[in-house]
């Protein structure tokens, strides 16, 4: 009779443990969850990059028309010199003015692209400096493992569970507007 005792309890211990284990392993397991966001989106989905997207589109609008206004200029006086009652020193003046004229709108054009890429590069530089750190700060309030950037990482296919880029979107509205 206590050999049958005995044996029982051995067993149980032993297929009890084991169940311990499994459950341990199985809980471990579940904790560790990589999330992921997205941080383009972010940065073309949020209240300040909305804004900054409005202010590039406007600085480009401006500039296109400047460079219409410029063109229109060059034009006419391409049309200038096309004129037969024009003296040699005044064909001279104008093609001077002419090339001038071309000159300045090339320079433009130049000064325009780094000034808008420039200031691209600072708006986005901006947001994500502020997203990274309010990312940071969200991984460690909720006590998550592991937050990486979609495309950094390398992911091609994920569970939409785990995608916390709407929810980092909505706070970094919330954080801007304070």
């Amino acid at each position: 009779m206590k050999k049958v005792i005995l044996a029982a309890t051995l067993f149980s211990l032993i297929t009890g443990g084991n169940a311990l284990a499994a459950k341990e392993k199985e809980t471990q397991t579940q904790q560790f969850v990589i999330y992921y966001v997205n941080i383009q989106e972010i940065i073309n989905e949020s209240d300040k990059g909305k804004q900054a997207k409005a202010i590039l589109e406007s600085k480009i609008t401006k500039a296109r028309e400047e460079i219409k206004k410029r063109e229109q200029e060059i034009n006419k006086l391409k049309e200038e010199l096309r004129s037969p009652v024009l003296s040699a020193q005044a064909k001279a003046d104008k093609e001077t003015q002419l090339q001038q004229k071309i000159r300045d709108l090339q320079r433009y054009r130049q000064d325009m692209q780094i000034e808008i890429s420039n200031l691209e590069k600072q708006y986005t530089t901006e947001i994500v400096k502020d997203v990274v750190n309010l990312i940071s700060n969200y991984q460690k309030e909720k006590k998550i493992p592991m937050i990486v950037e979609m495309r950094e990482a390398g992911i091609i296919a994920a569970d939409p569970e785990y995608d916390l880029t709407k929810t980092i979107i909505k706070l970094y509205n919330e954080q801007a507007k304070q």
